[in-house]
């Protein structure tokens, strides 16, 4: 009798020790699983519309734009203005692009293939009209971007817009921004989610941006918007409400890149993370059913088998339950842990010969380690590759595709630190009666005639030398190791390469063009800011002389 009360109690211990262990085998698989997938997701948004987000503040600074808003009644600002926009709209995913001024509440708007132009006024936003609410709220908020969700009924379809306030001395003048198609970012950043999890873009008070479902997304122009589709209401309680409320505000501040966390939605137990999206002001939820990731059965003849086990023999079923059972479950759980520290090796290495149930669940779960592992390893990459990308863009003038001036600067103290015995050139290139040629032709043309000038710089150096954009028609040239040639005769090579045809615009018209270029030998000791300056009292030597010509600095050493 005593010996069945000891085996019904081992049993009873080990069936709640082996639920623990399970439970807590899900819960640190679950959530090191729910904070990565929140980062993928994360990139995955960022990647997306943070793009058009830097175009719309890009836009919102353009003093041609601050200027046509300051006075409205001026026809040539206000052309220069929107020609300005639609120059810089072309690097955007749609190409679309608006401003409304506060002064006249006078709205433009302009989409590729449709018949609406920025030449002229689409409509007048009026305070008491609630499809124009956004406008106003836009005014008085004291964040100068932000994102909403609209329906435009015309087009029919429904876009994700990214508003930026035009301020001039503190002032508001305007609105302006681009539009994103909200089904190509779904698409994009939500289309390949895997079964049992569910990704939610949010905002502050939790409503709904974007999601797989329309039905589920906040619409701003929706007449009906008194309650707006929220995460939070899709809680079962008032603790899960308070609770993601904190998870929000924690990665909002940066005290954490991620959270997670069990709560209840819908009466089922569910685990969500959530990231912030800080480019954009929105946080990713990231909800998953765990039943999905691991299936709780496995455990079922797992259990009865430990069962089993003791009531054969107290003592035997004690020591078979430990090595069986036990130890791997422990190995196991180790797997977890190291798996939530990022090290997948130990759980990828669980594979086993065995055919029973832990066999089984070993397997299954080495399965998983491989494929969370794959996933992060994927992440990754994806991130180093963006990071890359980023790099590449910040350091390169997007209009004429050389180093800008930041670039230079890096490239330039790169050669200072390396730089062996050899000589160093640096030529500072001024394009002769810029201004002319912006009155004559047009702005558009101006650009047209600096872009080709750094196209013929670039073709002319060596691979190894540097041209980057210094100023609007203003280039500079890096030499390393000139060899034997005398820096004027390789900087005379140079200008005349540049200068043997004139640009050929696109309506056919010619454009002659000379170049001033004040060049000078940089020393070991030099820093950007001497060079340049040497290289500039010269090229303004050069202009004072009757410019088409090339000086070199007074104190550059022969070579």
């Amino acid at each position: 009798m005593v010996g069945m009360l000891l085996i019904g109690l081992l049993a009873l211990v080990g069936f709640v020790a082996f639920g623990r262990v399970v439970d807590l085998t899900l819960v640190r698989l679950g959530s090191g699983f729910a904070e990565r997938q929140v980062l993928y997701d994360r990139a995955r948004g960022l990647g997306t519309l943070q793009r058009d987000v830097a175009l719309a503040e890009t836009n919102a600074r353009s003093e041609a734009l601050i200027g046509w808003l300051r006075d409205e009644g001026n026809p040539a600002k206000r052309r220069a203005a929107i020609a300005e926009l639609r120059r810089v709209v072309q690097l955007s995913a749609g190409g679309t692009f608006f401003v409304g001024s506060a002064a006249s509440r006078q709205y433009f708007y302009e989409e590729p293939g449709s018949r609406y132009s920025a030449d002229r006024p689409r409509l007048t936003v009026q305070p008491g009209n609630n499809r124009d609410r956004w406008f106003f709220e836009a005014l008085s908020r004291p964040r100068d971007c932000h994102l909403n969700v609209d329906a435009d009924d015309l087009a029919k379809r429904t876009r994700v817009f990214v508003n930026c306030v035009i301020r001039f001395e503190g002032k508001a003048l305007g609105v302006t921004g681009t539009a994103v198609d909200l089904s190509s970012f779904v698409h994009e950043a939500l289309a390949d989610t895997q079964a049992g999890v569910s990704t939610f873009f949010v905002d502050h008070d939790g409503a709904v941006q974007a999601h797989r479902d329309p039905s589920k997304v906040d619409r701003y122009s929706d007449p009906n918007r008194k309650h707006p589709p929220t995460v939070f209401a899709m809680l079962s309680n008032a603790d899960d409400r308070a609770r993601l409320h904190a998870m929000m505000a924690d990665v909002a501040s940066g005290r954490a890149s991620a959270r997670s966390s069990f709560l209840e939605m819908g009466g089922e137990r569910v685990l969500v993370g959530v990231g912030y999206l800080n480019g954009l002001d929105w946080y990713n939820v990231t909800v998953m059913d765990t039943d999905a990731m691991v299936d709780r059965r496995l455990f079922g003849p797992l259990a009865a088998l430990i069962v089993l086990m003791l009531v054969i023999g107290g003592a035997l079923a004690v020591v078979l339950f430990k090595r069986v059972v036990l130890d791997p479950l422990r190995q196991l759980e180790m797997s977890v842990i190291e798996a939530e520290r990022g090290n997948f090796q130990p759980a990828e290495q669980l594979d086993s010969d065995r055919n029973d149930e832990i066999g089984r669940l070993s397997r299954r779960f080495a399965a998983m380690a491989r494929a969370v592992a794959e996933h992060t390893r994927s992440l990754e990459a994806r991130v180093r590759e963006r990071t890359i990308e980023l790099e590449r863009l910040a350091n390169r003038d997007s209009a004429t595709g050389v180093a800008n001036r930041r670039g230079f600067v890096a490239a330039f103290e790169a050669v200072q630190r390396q730089r062996g015995a050899g000589s160093v050139g640096l030529l500072l290139i001024d394009v002769d009666r810029f201004k002319q040629i912006n009155d004559r032709f047009g702005h558009v043309a101006g650009d047209a005639v600096v872009a080709e000038i750094a196209h013929r710089i670039q073709a002319a150096l060596r691979p190894t030398d540097l041209c980057g954009r210094w100023g609007g028609d203003e280039f500079i040239v890096l030499l390393p190791g000139l060899g034997a040639d005398p820096l004027e005769t390789v900087s005379d090579r140079l200008v005349a390469a540049v200068c043997a045809a004139p640009v050929v615009l696109g309506d056919g018209a010619r454009v002659p063009i000379t170049l001033s270029v004040g060049a000078y030998c940089v020393t070991p000791g030099d820093t950007i800011d001497t060079a340049t300056d040497r290289a500039d009292a010269a090229m303004y030597q050069a202009k004072k002389e009757g410019r088409d010509r090339v000086i070199v600095a007074e104190d550059c050493p022969v070579t």
